[in-house]
């Protein structure tokens, strides 16, 4: 049976790196978007041609109902979460004064 990661925020950038090097070392990679995201299917589409099979659920990780529910869901359809990199943030961007 093939352990599961979850990486938050996986779909650009340092997020994206680390869903294909676990996923390079075994792993059955989910990652999560922000509800909302338009880009998620052609993120998923673009990592297929690279030989990459992630699986991404939409999940607001300011909010605890919504990855509560994210979680439940990935337990459901794929199997218990082994490892867990929190990799979605927060960000309020501001020009420094």
């Amino acid at each position: 049976m093939e352990r599961v990661a979850l990486v938050t925020g996986g779909m650009g950038g340092l997020g994206e790196a680390v869903c294909i090097k676990l996923a390079a070392l075994g792993y059955r990679v989910v990652t999560t978007y922000s509800p909302g995201n338009t880009k998620v299917n052609d993120w998923l589409s673009t990592t297929r041609e690279m030989g990459f099979h992630f699986t991404a659920y939409p999940c607001d990780v300011a909010d605890y109902d919504s990855a509560a529910a994210c979680v439940a869901a990935i337990e459901k359809d794929i199997g218990p979460v082994d490892v867990l990199v929190n990799n979605a943030g927060i960000t309020r961007d501001m020009t420094f004064k």
